[in-house]
Parts: structure tokens; sequence; C-alpha cells
């Protein structure tokens, strides 16, 4: 409890110290009143006055961000502003809105009915799928409410919380787990008597046991020996550029860990461990200088690079490695393939698979044959009917691409949400679920479209 208070503190601080010091001011013209100009994933924003004008300040200038401009009538305008725009003062972004054009598919598009709405003044964090119910976790600024949901979208049983929960998580045993900031609560849904609390335990707990437990295969657990669950601002092992897999077998009394293959982004590594011999070359100069407490050096850092912070140059240095280059971490997906398992290395474009022998059987290369610039190094996996997709962005439209396991490929499909940049995404069952915040209402909407 108190490394994570004193993480809080230093967070809060690193995040006062920046409002103070800047901000970018948003500006422009887009000759319509009334636009909503609102950041994607977030309830904030303002509108356009009588002559089209309006301002928006921005106080988080180490992430990029979506600017989503709306108005009944017209069409919805997404604009990017990378980390380097925001280091401006100020930014005129003045276009005009472009009036919609209501043909048959347009009509079609706008009269579908929502899958889910939420209660008033709550968002949807998230969703899992899990015995032919659907778990939703809504949050307020302080609580959090979990609704279950029958496939149709009605709703089956739900249960407040005094406390605020980030996520759900579904194990490998098919339990259901709340993840807080300090500690997790297991679930389970009874259809008689609704949500029903299992047992509380540290998110310590959860990161070094289940989440290491990625799936069972031939009788074993599969096992990443590497798990980061940290926050932004802590130095990753490897900088979270390298992810090693085992396995335990089902019935070794001992439970020994057997190597199974090992995964490294080697370009990422290099350009992160770069960067933090520049973060700690400048950290060592300082507290030379200054004669403090060399924190590194006495071994007594916990890896909060907050710490690590004693002028506006490393400031600059430790939210450059965090926002820019360390902040996505490796990606590698296990795949059940055919009763084999495939390990997908998306960084490196690779296919691994493990035979029943637990030894590599093939590697191979992955291959993106169409929309390379929009894929977004990920896959999700259908749990119903056991099918892969690539993920692709196309101004803030997601799209689904088929992953051919035989062959290891994965082209652009079909446009698989209504629209841009949902703050959930997921699927299940054929269809693709999206979740978004609508700000005319303040509720959690989703919606859901069949795959094709």
């Amino acid at each position: 409890m108190k490394k994570g208070y004193t993480f809080t503190i230093a967070l809060l601080f690193l995040a006062f110290t920046l409002s103070a010091q800047t901000k970018t001011t948003v500006y422009g013209n887009l000759g319509v009143e009334n636009v909503n100009i609102s950041i994607v994933n977030t309830p904030y924003g303002t509108s356009s006055d009588a002559k089209g004008r309006y301002e928006l300040p921005l106080y988080d200038r180490t992430n990029a961000v979506n600017l989503y401009y709306s108005c009944i009538g017209y069409q919805d305008t997404v604009v990017s502003l990378t980390t380097k725009q925001l280091q401006r003062d100020s930014i005129n972004i003045s276009f005009k809105m472009r009036k919609m054009r209501y043909d048959l598919n347009e009509v079609s598009v706008s009269a579908s009915r929502d899958f889910y709405r939420s209660g008033k003044n709550r968002n949807i964090s998230d969703m899992v799928f899990l015995d032919g119910k659907i778990y939703l976790l809504e949050n307020k600024p302080k609580t959090s409410l979990m609704v279950v949901l029958d496939t149709d979208g009605v709703e089956q049983a739900r249960k407040d919380y005094d406390q605020l929960f980030e996520k759900l998580h579904v194990d490998v045993f098919d339990d259901v787990i709340l993840v807080g900031q300090d500690s997790c609560l297991q679930v389970y849904y009874d259809e008689q008597n609704g949500i029903q609390q299992i047992s509380v335990f540290s998110r310590e707990l959860y990161r070094e046991k289940l989440l290491r437990i990625v799936c069972e295969y031939n009788r074993a657990y599969i096992i990443k020996t590497e798990v980061h669950d940290k926050g932004l601002y802590w130095l990753k092992y490897n900088h979270g550029k390298s992810q090693d897999f085992g396995y335990v077998l089902k019935d070794d009394p001992n439970k020994e860990l057997h190597r199974l293959c090992s995964f490294l982004d080697t370009i990422g590594y290099i350009g992160c461990q770069s960067q933090w011999m520049a973060i700690q070359n400048e950290y060592h100069q300082v507290v030379a200088e200054e004669n403090g407490i060399d924190l590194i050096n006495e071994d007594i850092w916990d890896g909060n690079l907050v710490r690590l912070i004693q002028n506006s140059s490393l400031q600059l240095k430790v939210q450059w490695y965090c926002a820019i280059m360390a902040k996505k971490e490796f990606q590698v997906v296990p795949l059940k393939v055919n009763g084999l398992l495939q390990f997908a290395d998306l960084d490196n474009r690779e296919i691994v698979e493990i035979g029943p022998d637990f030894k590599i059987a093939k590697r191979q290369p992955l291959k993106i044959t169409s929309g390379e610039k929009f894929f977004q190094n990920e896959f999700l996996t259908d749990q119903a009917t056991n099918k892969t997709y690539g993920l692709f962005v196309d101004d803030g439209v997601y799209h689904l691409g088929l992953y051919d396991p035989e062959v290891g490929t994965v082209g652009m499909g079909q446009k698989a949400c209504k629209k841009v940049y949902p703050r959930v995404f997921k699927v299940h069952n054929g269809y693709a679920y999206s979740v978004f915040f609508d700000s005319g209402s303040y509720q959690g909407v989703i919606n859901r479209v069949k795959i094709e």
C-alpha cells in the first residue's frame, strides 16, 4: 500500500507540474454553429459558437490525441495531433464541415439500434464474454458497477461496488476477476442469486499468478515468465520489448517451469536502452553536482521513473521514453490452431508453432497482405468460433481481417464499428462489439456489427 501511495502522489505531482507549466490551446473556425469538438475516448470537449469559432485547452502534451468534430447534418471529422505538435502553445485547426449525403446506406446505419446503453453518467470500461453471458464494467469517478447481459443485450443481474475497478479479466480457469488499482475481486454469476463475491486478493498476486498463465495446451499450463503490469512511469524488464514463455505440466507435483521459446524486439530494445542510458547519465550528473542520494547506485530505487526527475531536462527525457518509446509493450499472442499452439510475434512478423512435444515445430513469416499501414499490431480471437482477426484502423474506423493460420496471412477486411475510435473493442460469437461514450446523453453505448 505504501508503494502504491507513493507512486500515486508522485504521478499527481508530475501532472500538477505539467499543468502549471504549459498547455496547448487548439482553436479555429469551422463555419458552423454548435459543432461538438471532443477528445476521443473522453467526455472532455467544447462546441463552436454562433460564428463557428471554438477554443479547447489541452493539458497533456505527452500523449498524442485525436479530436472528434461532429454536428447533426454534417460528416464527422477526426484530426490527429502528435506529441511534437502539442509542444506548441497554440494550434489553429480550421476547416469547413462537410454536409452529410443521405443515401440509402447512411439512412440504414443511422437508424440502427444500439445493443446496450449504460446508466446516466456512467462509462463502460470493459466487457468480457463467458458461458453465453456478457459481463460489463461500468464506472463513475469513484465507484464501479458490474452488469450481466444475455446475448440479446437484456440485463440479467447487476451489482454496485463502493470502490473503483479498472478492468475485467477472465483467467484460464474461466473465473471472472475485477481488477482494481490495489486489490482484485473474484466473482461469479448465479442465475438465482445474481452476482456473488468469492474472494479478494492483491493486485500483486493477480500479476504474479493469474496474468502469467496465458492458456492450457497438451495437459500443461503455458506461462509468461515476465508480466508487465506497472504504470506508464515505471521502468520495465527489458523495457517491455521481450517476452519469454515456458510450460508447467499439470500432473507435475513439483510444478517445474520448462523453457518453451523467447521473443525479442531488437530494434525497439536498442532504442529504449539508448534513451534509458541518457536518463541515467544526466541523473548521475545532477546527483553529483547537488551531492544528493543516488537512488540507482545505492540499489534503493523501485523502478518509478518519476522519482528520478530532478530538472526539466530529465523530465522531458523521461516523458519521451515513456510516451514515445516504451509505451507499447512487445506483442506476442498465443493462439490455439488445429490442436497445436502458435505464437504470433506481431512486432517481428513471425509465427512460431509448438508441437505436442513442446518443441518448435515450424517458423513462418506473418504476412499482412493488405492494409499494412493500418495494421495495429493486434490480434483478436473469437473464442466461440475459434477464428482470429487482425485489427486495422483507417481514419479512426476499425476494420477486421481474418487470419489464416495455415499460411500465416491476414489482410484488411470489413468495417467493424459504427463510429470512430471505440473505447473498447471485442469480438465474440461472430460479432464485433464497439463501446463508445455518448456525450449528449452521458451514457456508455455498445454497438454490435455482424462479422461476415
